[in-house]
């Protein structure tokens, strides 16, 4: 009796390996892909969101608004972007 020797891996153990080592590069890409999207959209609405809060801080520093003999809520409207969608917001005026 002869007894065989069955030592390293078979072809099927490598290509099932590639497969699995394919997939987790694919999916590493594609998540990397996205996280750089997201940032660009992020850093985009950023800058919309700091010239809106300076609109509004504007707004609610006006003279008009702070010396209101009475409380009164203006509306103030922001157009949409392309980070962003449109903004309704009211700002109260008075003492």
């Amino acid at each position: 009796m002869r007894v065989r020797c069955r030592r390293g891996e078979s072809l099927i153990e490598l290509i099932v390996a590639l497969v699995i080592l394919e997939l987790v590069g694919a999916a590493s890409l594609a998540a990397a892909l996205a996280v750089e999207r997201l940032g660009r959209h992020a850093e985009g609405g950023g800058v919309v969101d700091a010239a809106r809060w300076h609109d509004y801080r504007a707004r609610e520093t006006e003279t008009a608004c702070v010396n209101a003999l009475t409380p009164d809520s203006v509306p103030l409207a922001f157009p949409a972007t392309a980070d962003r969608p449109a903004l309704e917001t009211l700002v109260r005026c008075g003492r």
